[in-house]
């Protein structure tokens, strides 16, 4: 059933409060391997499995989800491999009224993901691809840009909350959520509103969170002939004055952005409490730490309006990290990085090679080429079996080019460590920061929120920086792997400048050798990292 039909099975075998059930068909592996044995054709059984499952459907909009042996943690060969996102997937109006044109946009996005999958694989890759397929839980909205159909709140949620301050239980995990498709809260292209803890979220007010909520994904109704098979082809990012006032401003509504307070804070519709008690009844089911991505929804027919009605998405479970303190030894040869802000935990070495984009070279413009030639070293990396330390500009994998490098988790799965800066570390401001921000703003952290300072936890508290990016496709996959991710602040941190200094070359990237196999020891209690060099 692949890692997302997996999930299902176990989230479906738990009696979830306020949660209902989805009609789910999973097109198990055996399927795709039918798909490839003929050369890339359905037969006929596959054709009445296509019917049968648009029957059982009717005209409700539709999900049509890679599920691969390789996702979610959770396979048939019982490994933890997590690989969020990678595979395409596909949202279908399914309402036009020639039911072959229905028909013909199904086969299409399920050959689609298939000859996805395929052409990503090396030749002995044993990895394959099942897909899940259900209604899309939401409401139709005919907006001034369309007819648009979306979930009203969509979300990420972990188990376990890894950068908990004190006042805080981390076993009360947080969430990511979103007006709107979930588009929005796995990637990474515009800000969307974190729950810091689900139980006892700090007051919004407390955090800058920015502008709050500015724009949502919707899955656009008029899509529903073609399918050229690029993935969030039927989807349109809109700004939230399209969507209808009077449901958005039942959330919490500041300005033109929506604030989400009204669910978190004052627990409208019974949100707050209901995603608690689903996370609990799940923690009792299963014993390592999980993420679920889920969605809710109000019947607006009906008034008063009623506590909303979840729906669980998709589950993928969390391999359990030792959280003991790290004894970062004293007696070293050298120092190359030593840092203050980072997640992941552990040692790690041996490392004989760090690979830097450098921020005197590096510029927007040069994007593409250095992101192909991340995923090149990357590669070069994996047939050698070498680990590598990564060192980049901004947030490594936002889909926002003005925040960082957008690259896969594949692109980067050899390096032990990644280590951004903002890009004024080289003295420039590009783009330009925040005011009065010595790290690079915006453009300088993938931290769901860093601590910019004070003396107790209440002045913390109220310095707490929200970024909310925690719960993405890529963060999850480095958090889940765990590849220590850590931020360098230039006022506070040390590292050797030899990182920027590169070999003979204008390349803004390049590959660096460390002259005796570097250590990397994380500490993300104490929230320290160093990587250094030991004495022999």
């Amino acid at each position: 059933m692949g890692g997302k039909g997996a999930g299902l099975v176990k989230i479906n075998e738990c009696d979830l409060p306020r949660a209902n059930k989805l009609p789910t068909h999973i097109l198990a592996t055996d399927f795709y391997d039918r798909y490839r044995e003929r050369g890339g054709v359905f037969g006929e059984e596959e054709h009445e499995v296509f019917a049968a499952i648009l029957a059982d459907m009717g005209n409700s909009p539709i999900g049509v989800r890679s599920s691969a042996t390789n996702e979610a943690g959770i396979s048939d060969r019982n490994t933890w491999a997590i690989h969020a996102g990678e595979n395409i997937s596909f949202m279908l109006p399914n309402n036009h009224h020639d039911y072959s044109v229905r028909f013909g946009q199904l086969q299409r996005a399920i050959a689609c993901i298939y000859d996805h999958f395929v052409a990503k694989q090396a030749g002995d890759e044993q990895e394959k691809m099942a897909i899940v397929v259900n209604p899309i839980p939401g409401i139709q909205d005919d907006t001034l840009a369309g007819p648009f159909y979306y979930p009203y709140i969509s979300g990420v949620a972990n188990s376990f909350f890894p950068h908990a301050l004190k006042i805080q239980d981390p076993t009360e995990g947080f969430a990511r959520i979103a007006f709107g498709h979930g588009y929005a809260t796995v990637l990474d292209d515009f800000p969307v509103i974190s729950m810091a803890t689900i139980r006892h979220p700090i007051p919004l007010k407390l955090m800058q969170i920015g502008n709050g909520q500015q724009y949502f994904y919707a899955l656009d109704m008029t899509k529903n002939e073609q399918l050229q098979g690029v993935e969030l082809e039927t989807m349109k990012k809109l700004h939230v004055r399209f969507a209808n006032f009077h449901k958005i401003k039942l959330l919490g509504v500041h300005g033109q952005v929506i604030t989400i307070e009204e669910l978190i804070q004052n627990n409208h519709f019974g949100f707050q409490t209901g995603l608690e008690r689903i996370m609990q009844t799940i923690s009792a089911e299963i014993a390592s730490h999980f993420q679920i991505e889920f969605v809710f929804n109000i019947d607006f027919r009906k008034k008063p309006y009623e506590d909303g009605v979840f729906h669980v998405v998709q589950l993928t479970l969390l391999p359990e990290i030792n959280y003991e303190t790290i004894e970062i030894p004293n007696q070293i040869d050298r120092t190359y990085l030593s840092i203050r802000s980072l997640q992941g935990h552990g040692i790690k070495q041996g490392i004989r090679y760090a690979v830097v984009i450098s921020p005197f070279l590096y510029s927007q413009d040069r994007h593409d080429h250095v992101r192909d030639r991340i995923a090149e070293i990357n590669r070069a990396m994996r047939s050698r079996n070498e680990k590598y330390v990564l060192i980049v500009p901004g947030r490594l994998g936002s889909q926002n080019k003005d925040w960082g490098i957008c690259v896969e988790y594949k692109d980067v799965d050899q390096a032990v460590a990644i280590f951004e800066y903002g890009v004024d570390i080289a003295g420039r401001a590009e783009p330009l920061p925040e005011k009065g921000d010595f790290t690079g703003g915006i453009y300088g952290s993938h931290f769901l929120y860093m601590i910019q300072g004070g003396y107790d936890e209440e002045q913390k508290r109220m310095q707490a920086r929200m970024y909310g990016t925690q719960g993405t496709h890529f963060l999850t996959n480095i958090m889940s792997n765990n590849i220590f991710y850590g931020y360098i602040s230039p006022t506070a941190d040390t590292i050797d400048p030899r990182f920027f200094s590169p070999p003979e070359t204008h390349d803004p990237i390049y590959v660096l050798s460390f002259p005796r196999p570097a250590s990397i020891y994380a500490d993300s209690i104490n929230q320290r990292c160093v990587v250094v060099s030991e004495n022999e």
